[in-house]
């Protein structure tokens, strides 16, 4: 069993190039939870198997590969090749959207916000 360790990446990014990759040498891909398992057939009562495990740990992601074939090697070397990835520095800014609901003031017929509850132009408090 050969392992690596993958720093900034997380399960949820390698757990489909994992699976690319076995799918590009053939094998035919299951996954569960944090296992990719791989099945390749090679004869008629013969078969090629891959297990991988994935571990998420802070700052980096443990992939430990099971198997004895070079199907093994390659998607080790492949996942060596990976570029480093940065780890995410900037926040997401979430905008929600709001409607504002606006009636007429029922003394100047003004237009009054809901949320104000007070007119601007005669200082009545309105109701809605």
């Amino acid at each position: 069993m050969s392992s690596l360790n993958l720093s900034n990446y997380s399960m949820n990014d390698l757990i489909p190039l994992v699976e690319t990759q076995l799918e590009k040498e053939g094998f035919t891909v299951s996954v569960l939870a944090n296992r990719v398992d791989g099945v390749k057939k090679t004869g008629i009562f013969s078969s090629e198997k891959v297990t991988i495990f994935l571990e998420d740990y802070i700052g980096l992601c443990l992939v430990k590969i099971r198997g004895n074939s070079i199907a093994c090697v390659h998607l080790a070397e492949y996942l060596k090749s990976l570029p480093p990835k940065t780890p995410k520095t900037q926040s997401e800014t979430i905008i929600k959207e709001r409607e504002v609901i606006k009636i007429p003031c029922p003394y100047c017929r003004a237009l009054v916000s809901l949320a104000d509850g007070k007119c601007p132009n005669c200082g009545a408090y309105v109701k809605g």
